[in-house]
């Protein structure tokens, strides 16, 4: 019986179930089925007792995908899990308060910075718990963290029965898309609490793939609940993406689904191969960075080479070419990229560079780039990248209403006005190829074709403050980190952030591991090194079984399982660093010995 004939089975019998789906499987199109079964079987009863179907998904770009293949059906609920999870208990002010101070407590016994947190904060608390998606987090103010939401969430589901039986009454069916990446502790608060006291009312229906958790905050399995019979397990076999070779190296990686090509596909061979490069040991007594550096001409040129190879074999590694070279760190991707030393500074400056540069969360980065719409997904073209590109697509209207919105243009309708504007472009076109970041960002203000935003004018108006006068020591650290990172990003050629924009908008051929999740490509180069990020990943020691922290070895796993499943056709798997005798002997039986290549 396929999958979807097990759930139709499940929902009529009103069991709630698991659907593990492996990568490729057209999961998202199950789910798809699933609810518009219910809409065509129960929906006149939902809006009946004015109920709805909740469909939660991980991401704001998906939660968009599914409302638009649901054609905005006003009976199905799509959002994120922590709209949800607020949605149902942001009502409960004065139970949140009290939650909110046993949290509170925890934070004081519990956190690195205890000091941050005071005790009998339900006392002094007088206002309304809020919650949006900045990540910002003031308990005194009631203000939540996206963490918070998920443990008060739990601690609400938990302790106040009559919650739970209004949710069951509201919410009669409730699907939770790529259910690996969910927090364990949402899972604990919808299947022990919310679906446990609603067993006649409610069913759950949980979608994605345990080989597929490549975040550390999910919960990955669902499998003790399957055993303890509280959820039904439903596999899903199929691939629809991939040639023959990957397919049988993505059964050989995994052991809980074997995938089948389904017959009305058209065949497709494919190949997959595994290069691996002979590299120098590290001696006993070399720095480890050392040795880095010593190794790292040797693996830029077996990389080149191979990207060489490949390209003469018809691969395309352009910026629409149809493939991709996968990458585990954002540092790696940056510096082939041709962004690394952009990315250099913004590492030295914050702790998560990604969100602050890719994410565009930072003040500059948005500046450049622009911003997105977390909400709705949709590009803010407000930064000054997207001024140049509507300028250079001839697409005047919109260089007209990026200028007006900016407010430095209010009118426009002299010839000698357009006149200059397209002057002061080209000019900006042409300092983009040859200044630096400063000469851009100033050339910009002086001839006012972009203002920064009311932050960032904050933020430069605080770089004059005299560091000496300022009395409290974090606030002095933070003001001389700020400033070193000003004066850094100011320096750098702004060809970096030509490039950097480039990638964000997905128009090179490279991309993290991580950020390609639910992508395919015709063919994948995969790059594998030991020495990228040696702390949560280790390829050898997964090959060869050696690994002894369980946790980095699943992670491994795991990445290495969803990087490989990109591929359509053809799949290259490129060791920067050496793979010993006993990973190459894993390797070899998975990949083939006439698919192995030593460089």
């Amino acid at each position: 019986m396929i999958a979807i004939e097990q759930i139709i089975n499940h929902i009529g019998e009103n069991k709630s179930f698991v659907l593990e789906a492996g990568a490729g499987s057209g999961k998202t199109y199950t789910l798809i089925q699933t609810i518009n079964h219910v809409l065509a079987t129960k929906g006149k009863s939902i809006k009946l007792n004015n109920q709805r179907i909740v469909c939660i998904t991980y991401t704001n770009v998906a939660k968009n995908e599914i409302i638009e293949r649901l054609e905005n059906n006003p009976l199905v609920i799509v959002s994120t899990i922590h709209e949800f999870l607020w949605d149902c208990i942001k009502r409960f002010n004065k139970q949140l308060i009290i939650e909110l101070d046993v949290l509170n407590e925890f934070m004081i016994a519990n956190s690195k910075k205890p000091e941050k947190y005071k005790t009998g904060l339900k006392d002094r608390i007088k206002t309304e718990v809020k919650y949006d998606d900045s990540g910002y987090r003031d308990f005194e103010q009631g203000s939540l963290h996206h963490d918070d939401v998920i443990t008060l969430s739990l601690q609400m589901f938990k302790n106040y029965t009559a919650l739970t039986q209004i949710l069951g009454q509201k919410y009669p069916y409730i699907f939770i898309d790529e259910y690996q990446d969910t927090a364990s502790e949402t899972v604990d608060a919808i299947v022990n609490h919310l679906l446990e006291r609603n067993k006649t009312k409610l069913l759950v229906g949980f979608y994605g793939d345990s080989y597929q958790k490549i975040y550390d905050e999910g919960i990955g399995s669902l499998e003790s609940y399957v055993d303890e019979n509280k959820l039904k397990l439903v596999t899903k076999d199929d691939n629809y993406r991939s040639s023959e070779s990957v397919v049988n190296l993505l059964n050989n990686i995994r052991d809980n689904i074997t995938q089948t090509i389904p017959d009305r596909k058209e065949s497709i061979e494919g190949s997959i191969q595994f290069i691996n490069c002979t590299n120098d040991s590290k001696q006993p007594k070399e720095k480890v960075a050392d040795y880095k550096e010593r190794v790292a001409p040797k693996k830029d040129s077996d990389y080149n080479s191979v990207v060489s190879s490949l390209e003469k074999n018809g691969w395309d590694f352009s910026e629409l070419g149809d493939d991709k070279i996968l990458i585990i760190a954002n540092s790696k991707v940056a510096e082939r990229a041709g962004f690394g030393n952009l990315y250099k500074t913004y590492s030295k400056r914050f702790y998560d560079p990604k969100a602050e540069l890719l994410n565009r969360e930072n003040h500059f980065a948005s500046y450049f780039f622009g911003s997105k719409d977390k909400k709705t997904s949709k590009e803010r073209e407000t930064g000054i990248e997207h001024l140049i590109s509507f300028w250079e697509n001839k697409n005047y209207n919109r260089v007209i209403k990026y200028l007006k919105q900016q407010g430095v243009f209010s009118a426009l309708t002299k010839h000698s006005d357009k006149q200059e504007i397209e002057n002061k472009l080209e000019e900006l076109t042409t300092l983009r190829t040859t200044g630096t970041v400063e000469d851009v960002f100033n050339f910009c203000q002086e001839n006012r074709l972009s203002l920064p935003s009311i932050k960032l004018q904050k933020f430069i108006e605080k770089l004059s403050i005299d560091i000496t006068n300022i009395s409290n020591d974090k606030e002095q650290k933070t003001a001389i980190k700020n400033k070193e990172f000003y004066e850094s990003l100011m320096q750098i050629n702004y060809k970096e952030i030509i490039y950097a924009f480039k990638h964000i908008k997905e128009q090179t051929s490279y991309s993290t591991k991580h950020g390609t999740k639910g992508e395919e490509y015709r063919n994948v180069l995969v790059v594998i090194d030991d020495t990228s990020w040696p702390g949560q990943y280790n390829f050898e020691k997964f090959f060869n079984n050696t690994d002894d922290k369980e946790h980095r070895k699943l992670r491994t796993k795991n990445l290495f399982y969803v990087s490989c499943s990109r591929a359509k056709e053809n799949l290259v798997v490129l060791a920067l660093s050496q793979m010993g005798i006993t990973a190459m002997n894993k390797i070899t039986e998975w990949f083939g010995a006439e698919n192995i290549q030593i460089k």
